[in-house]
This record gives C-alpha cells, structure tokens and sequence, in this order.
C-alpha cells in the first residue's frame, strides 16, 4: 500500500513536469510554474520573532550593527531582532546601578569587564561579573610621529619607558579619566608595571602620574583634539586603544600616531558579552547573538572596526604600515576589584589637594651615618622628603614641625613650616627652610606628647574636601620620661575621632629602634598606618610607599 501511493505520487510529479513543458510552448509558462511552486512544502518561517534589545559601546557598536544585519528574524533557526543602543559603558553602569527592570536590556556589551564590576559594586545585581569577550583591542601610548622617529622609530620597538621616563621629559603626556574611561584604568597599571622595573618604584609610579595629571581629559576625544594643537597645549603622547589610534591615522592623515605598547602588558579592552536576566525567549535569543558574534563570520567586521579577535589575533589583511603591531598580542584579564581600588585611589589621590602635618624626628640619634651611604640619617630624610614635595599637588597644604625633647621649652616640638599651599610655600622659601632642619645632638624622642600634640592640631584645622592627616617619621621609640604614657596618648586619641571628618595617622618608622609594633597600637585608633624597616639604606624606598599610600587616600 505505502509503496503503490509512493508510484503513484512520482507518476502525478512527472504528469505535471511534463504539463509545464508543454504549457512553456504554449506560452503559459507563469501558470506552470505556479502549479510545480503549490506543489511544494512551504518553507517554515518564524511567526514571532523576539526583540533583543542590546546596549553597546561606541567601539563595538558598529560589529555589532553588522552582525545584527545578517541575523533574518524570519528563519526559524534565528526568530529574534536585534535592537541597539550606543551608549558609554560608565554611563550605562551609573544606569543598571538604579535597577529598574524596565531600562533593563537583555544584553550589555561595554568596552571592558570593568564596567561590569564598577556597575555591581553600585549596585547593580543583576549584572554578572563576567561575560564572554567578542572582541579586544590592546591599550598602547598614541605618540605622535615625528617624536617616534625622534626616539629611533621605526628601527626601534619603542615602550612606555620611552614615554614615561627619562628620555620622555621633552614630552607632554595625556591622560583620560579613569574614574569615566576604561583605558585610563589600563594606562594606571601599564604606568604602575613600567615602574616598579625602576630603582623606586613608588616614587617614580608617582611622578609619573604626576606628570600625566595636568593634562588629564574627561573623554578620548578630547586627548585627539588635542593632539592637534589648537584646543589648549598640544599633546604628544596619551594612552588610547589601538581601535582608537587605528581610526585616527585614518581620518587625520596629517596627525599620524604611533602605537607604543606596554611592557609588561597591560589590561586589554575586552568587549564582554553580558546576559541580564530576562524571559527564556529572550534569554535563548542572547545566546545565538552570541554565538553568531563569536563566529568566523565577524572577521570582516572587525577588521573594519580595527578590533582583533578576543584572543589577540589580527582578522583580515593587517594594515600596511608599521604603526601598530599587527602579531598576536594575548589580552590580559582586566584587573580584580582589589586592584582597581588601588590605581584608582592613587590616581585620585594625585588629582586630590591634601592637609598634612608633617611630623620629623630630629633626636640625636637622626645624626647616625647609614653604613655604605656617607650619609646621616637626617640627610637622607630631608633628601626624600624634598622630592616627595615636588611630587605633590601644587594645591596640597603641608605643615612641618620637629620634634625631639624640650626643643621651645618644655615643648618636644617646634614648627619649621606653617601649613600652606605648596604653590605659595615653595615660591617663599620653603625647600631652604627644610633643608636646614638640623639634628639635636643631644635630643631623646618625645614621640607621645609630639604625636598627641600634632593630632589635635590637625583635627582643630581639619579641612572639608581634602584628604586630612598627620605624618610622622620616627627612628625611634620614646625616650621622654617626662611624658603622658602610651595607653593615655591611645586614649585620647580615640576620643578625638571623628567618622564623618577622618583624620589618621601615617608612620614612616627606619632603623632598628623603631618598635613597629609600638607605633601600630598608635594609629590604631585613628585608621592609619605604619610603614618601618630595620635597614635605614631602604629610607627611601619605605618613605616613598608611605608617600604613595599618603596621596592615594588609603591611609
């Protein structure tokens, strides 16, 4: 039976193929082929095809657009829309950070995993920590052309070192944001690596930052424009993406830059693809975008965006100059919670004017000559402490006082410098002042009167909107018999704190003397921190973490 309707249905097929030919003769042929056309199964077609709505980063916001075009919302193996919207991914964060399920999109593909972390730690809940990268693009130092040849280019790779240090002093640097700008994050760590290969890794991380600051912009754009020269003092060199550089060398044929990438590596803008709770059609619609973004198909795309594939490979044809690197480069994972918190708080700090009353010990024992450095104590001290200066906000209010016992009478302290702007101090002498701070010969350490003294100054002139504190450097433990003991200095100082206006207290504690142990149940109470070594040829080392912690506002 089956097989008798299986001839007869090939007998009906041939009857009418045979039907069209002559109906083709007859000049019919629209009629014959609509007969053959009826006779087929339609093909099956989505009914309802879902809305993915996707929120994009500008830098991805044209692959995405691409793809999207090829996705047919009518083949049944698609059955979904996408519908973009270009926004910038710290915006969005603030955004997902209200949690309204309505603004809400299904999918968020920012321009670095960053954002995902910035927006949870505001409360965004519902964004994951993670999603899966569709793209990358290395962060590198943009330097103009003629100072790239300058500096041996393009015989030579050059590096960040060649930006950021020495031989970069004729430069001027940008910066963009990083509080707003994912690749100011990354310029933060390839700044912090590149330093910590130098012989004072602290003070240099800052000074480099230092120097960046005054030239920081709130968007990329802006560093671009100013590359040009018009829009205020004319940039040289600013951390980008290789996206970025890659778009400018096209559209400026006459401002060409060079990609300069840093070593060690840093963070690459990663493009990860983040799903937000959604209904399961939705939710199955995410994950074909996803897999239609990860496929071989988006080389075209890419390329025409100047993006590199998420694991570093160049798609397509590289460009044809030697502008930027066009080998593999393996992203590196975007930096931890704990991390981000570090770069950015120094960061800020260098960007944020500070009160601090300085406190240095001038005791007899300050006069001890480090062994293999033909210096004093003291010497070495003021030494650090002038560079520490220089690397300051201008806006930063210092205050110096000295301390060793009966210095003004029965007082075990004296002030040098009264708290002002380092822009005013300094044009009125204050370096020569430090520099002749002298060491008592014969002085003890009077640490517990000095410390209350100094703390209780500082709360009375404590200042709103600058990061308040007292540091103290010390090569020694107390030594005034005359003094209030260390269980009242402790006490007092707790009832002098105050949550809403913080105040705390650093220690720089060098020399085998220092009871580190001592000076911590010290600043306890006040939230600070001690920073001590045996070794007092490690001064500068140990002042200038001390310093960096300082101007980060971590105390």
């Amino acid at each position: 039976m089956g097989r008798h309707g299986m001839v007869e249905e090939r007998g009906w097929r041939k009857l009418v193929l045979a039907l069209a030919i002559v109906l083709v003769g007859g000049g019919v042929a629209g009629v014959a082929w609509f007969t053959v056309d009826r006779l087929r199964a339609p093909e099956a077609t989505c009914a309802n095809p879902v809305t993915l709505n996707v929120v994009a980063a500008p830098d991805i916001a044209g692959v995405v657009d691409r793809v999207a075009r090829t996705q047919n919302p009518d083949d049944p193996n698609v059955c979904y829309r996408v519908q973009t919207v270009i926004r910038d991914s710290s915006a969005e964060a603030d955004s997902l950070a209200q949690n309204s399920p309505a603004a809400n999109p299904a999918v968020w593909i920012p321009d670095s995993t960053v954002w995902l972390r910035r927006a949870r730690e505001k409360g965004a809940g519902q964004v994951p920590d993670s999603g899966s990268s569709v793209a990358s693009s290395p962060v590198v130092m943009a330097l103009a052309e003629p100072q790239a040849r300058k500096r041996g280019w393009p015989d030579k790779q050059l590096t960040w070192s060649d930006v950021i240090g020495p031989g970069g002093a004729d430069l001027t640097v940008g910066m963009v944001d990083p509080s707003v700008d994912a690749v100011g994050v990354s310029a933060l760590i390839a700044v912090r690596g590149v330093t910590a290969l130098t012989a004072d890794p602290a003070a240099n991380n800052v000074a480099a930052l230092r120097r960046m600051s005054p030239n920081a912009a709130s968007g990329a754009s802006e560093l671009f424009d100013r590359a040009g020269g018009p829009n205020g003092p004319a940039l040289t060199a600013f951390p980008t993406s290789e996206h970025a550089l890659l778009d400018n060398n096209t559209k400026r044929k006459n401002e060409q830059l060079v990609a300069v990438y840093p070593d060690p590596a840093a963070p690459s803008l990663d493009f990860p693809y983040a799903v937000l709770p959604s209904p399961d059609d939705v939710g199955l619609a995410a994950a074909k975008f996803r897999s239609a973004l990860l496929s071989q198909d988006t080389q075209e795309p890419l390329a025409a965006n100047g993006l590199r594939f998420p694991d570093g490979r160049v798609p397509g044809t590289p460009p044809a100059d030697n502008r930027t690197i066009v080998r593999l480069l393996r992203p590196v994972p975007p930096p931890r919670t704990a991390e981000l918190d570090q770069v950015l708080n120094t960061w800020a700090g260098i960007t944020r004017s500070s009160r601090i009353q300085a406190v240095l010990d001038v005791s007899g024992s300050m006069n001890s000559t480090i062994p293999g450095s033909g210096k004093t104590r003291m010497a070495v001290t003021l030494e650090a402490s002038e560079q520490g200066i220089k690397l300051m906000n201008p806006h930063t209010k210092l205050g110096i006082w000295v301390f060793s016992t009966n210095l003004d009478g029965d007082n075990d302290y004296r002030e040098v410098l009264p708290v002002a702007p380092l822009d005013e101090a300094i044009p009125n002498g204050a370096l020569d002042k430090l520099r002749a701070i002298k060491v008592q010969p014969n002085g003890e350490t009077g640490l517990y009167d000095t410390t209350l003294a100094a703390y209780q100054s500082a709360r009375q002139n404590w200042e709103p909107g600058r990061i308040n504190l007292v540091l103290i450097l010390t090569d020694g433990q107390n030594a005034d018999k005359k003094s209030i003991t260390r269980d009242d200095l402790v006490g007092q100082l707790a009832k002098l704190q105050d949550p809403n206006r913080p105040l705390p207290i650093v220690f720089i504690g060098i020399g085998p003397e220092v009871d580190k142990d001592e000076l911590g149940a010290i600043v306890k109470p006040t939230g600070g921190q001690v920073f001590a070594t045996a070794d007092p040829n490690k001064i500068n080392e140990i002042f200038f973490q001390a310093l960096s912690r300082v101007i980060s506002g971590k105390s």
